[in-house]
């Protein structure tokens, strides 16, 4: 049986002990200073990091200081090797994801022959202090029967934080309420040229963009084919479990590169 969203499977151990020279944790680095992963963006709530570890190689030792959000977006068999604990092996999987505790001091081991690609998001302190806005929502005026559609699928929930995979057909848009953090870490780009005052953070691994609270902007299907997008929507529901509120503030577009969609689409 294969293993559920968010559920990683444990392979085999039979490793040397954790202090193998090959996974040394005698020497630990900051996550921000790990060179595979790269601090994208920043701002009091959330730290964006895009990962990519090449095939056969391996990180620093280094440390998740904050609860962090994991998405993977291309999977590998991978070796993790907590510091003081024996090294473990995973295979990891498009599209699974996870919400992992603070204070791991690792490193990581790509034994695959393609990269291993992921984003991390960290939860800041003040990140508590933030409400969850309304669910992604595709936009009333796309349906099937009018050729193109979006989908959004919540792959993680979670008190502090949700998951939401999006799917957008050309011409199609989703709107996000925020605060959230709207991620590609497929071949689909974001551009930074029509979002208004919402700012894109480009990267080579992956694009990230940041919707504030009580913010909506609109995710368009401007790709030549379907696009994918990650939502990280940040913040606690209210007490049934529900998000909170529904911003009503001004759409913002949230382009997407490649291809432009006629005006009649807005």
């Amino acid at each position: 049986m294969e293993p559920a969203v968010g559920e990683r499977r444990l392979l085999r151990y039979g490793f040397k002990s954790a202090m193998d020279p090959n996974y040394d944790c005698r020497h630990v680095v900051e996550i921000e200073q790990e060179p595979r992963h790269h601090l994208v963006f920043e701002n009091e709530y959330v730290r964006a990091f895009a990962v990519e570890i090449a095939p056969h190689e391996r990180t620093l030792c280094h440390h998740h200081p904050n609860d962090y959000l994991l998405y993977v977006a291309n999977g590998a068999e991978i070796i993790s090797s907590p510091r003081d604990e024996e090294p473990k092996r995973f295979t990891y999987r498009d599209g699974e994801c996870e919400l992992s505790p603070a204070g791991l001091k690792h490193v990581v081991e790509n034994l695959g022959d393609k990269p291993f690609r992921n984003v991390v998001v960290e939860l800041l302190p003040r990140a508590g202090e933030l409400r969850r806005g309304a669910e992604p929502e595709v936009s009333a005026e796309d349906r099937p029967e009018a050729g193109f559609e979006a989908r959004t699928t919540l792959i993680l929930h979670q008190e502090r934080a949700a998951i939401f995979r999006l799917e957008i057909e050309p011409g199609a848009s989703v709107e996000i309420s925020g605060p959230a953090v709207v991620a590609t870490p497929y071949e689909n780009k974001l551009n930074p040229e029509a979002l208004g005052d919402i700012q894109v953070w480009p990267h080579p691994v992956c694009d990230f963009a940041w919707v504030p609270a009580n913010r909506r902007a609109v995710l368009w299907g401007c790709w030549e084919h379907t696009g994918r997008a990650i939502v990280f929507q940040i913040g606690r529901t209210d007490e049934q479990g529900y998000a909170v509120s529904k911003a009503r503030t001004p759409l913002r577009s949230l382009r997407a590169a490649k291809k432009e969609i006629p005006r009649r689409f807005e």
